[in-house]
C-alpha cells in the first residue's frame, strides 16, 4: 500500500475529497496518496482512504464488496453476504486461472502454489458466507413474524413490550452474521 502524506495547508485548491466529496480549498488541510500506476488520491484529513483505492491487487473487488455491506439493516444482510460470496468466488477463479497459467509456463513457480491456496481459501470462505446468509434469511423470517405479532391489534401492551425486546435481540443476531464478512482468509 502507498504511503499517506498529510498537508497542513493547501497551497492550491485540491478539488473534492475522493471519500466524502467535500471541496478542499486553498489553506485547508488534506491528505494524499499516490498509488503505483494510478493517479493521486486526495482526501479530507478526517476521512479514511480505503485500501481498495490504493491497491492494484485482485482483492480490491472483495474489499469493495466488504465496504458495500449495509451493517445497519438486518433485511439486507443475506443479500449482502451472498453478493460478497459471489465476489469472493470470482476473485478465487482469477487466482486459480493465474495458478494454472503459471504452472503451464513456469512449472517450478512457487507463486502458483500460493495462488492456488488463495483460490481454495476464497472458495471455502464463500461457502461460509453463503451458510451465514442462509441462517440470516431464516432469522429474518422469524423477525418478520415477531413484527407482525407486535403490530396485531389484539396483542396486549405487556406482550408488545416483550416483543420489542425479542425483535431487538433478533435484529442483533441477524447483524452478527456480518462478522463472517470480516474474516477473509486472504
Amino acid at each position: 500500500m502507498a504511503r499517506t502524506n498529510l498537508v497542513k495547508k493547501a497551497r492550491k485548491a485540491q478539488g473534492n475529497c475522493r471519500v466524502c466529496g467535500k471541496t478542499i480549498n486553498i489553506g485547508d488541510p488534506y491528505k494524499w496518496v499516490k498509488p503505483r500506476y494510478r493517479g493521486k488520491i486526495v482526501a479530507c484529513p478526517n476521512c479514511v482512504i480505503p485500501v481498495s483505492m490504493t491497491s492494484s491487487s485482485k482483492m480490491v473487488a472483495v474489499w469493495e464488496a466488504q465496504e458495500a455491506l449495509n451493517r445497519d439493516d438486518p433485511e439486507s444482510v443475506a443479500e449482502g453476504l451472498r453478493d460478497l460470496a459471489q465476489t469472493a468466488r470470482e476473485v478465487g477463479e482469477e487466482y486459480q486461472e493465474a495458478c494454472d497459467n503459471q504452472r503451464e509456463y513456469f512449472p517450478d513457480a512457487e507463486q502458483a502454489e500460493e495462488n492456488e491456496e488463495k483460490a481454495q481459501e476464497l472458495d471455502s470462505w464463500a461457502d461460509s458466507l453463503e451458510s451465514e446468509a442462509d441462517e440470516a434469511e431464516s432469522e429474518l423470517g422469524e423477525l418478520e413474524e415477531l413484527q407482525a405479532e407486535r403490530g396485531d391489534s389484539e396483542t396486549t401492551d405487556e406482550r408488545k413490550e416483550e416483543l420489542e425486546s425479542e425483535i431487538e435481540s433478533k435484529q442483533d443476531n441477524i447483524l452478527a452474521h456480518l462478522d463472517e464478512a470480516d474474516n477473509c482468509p486472504v
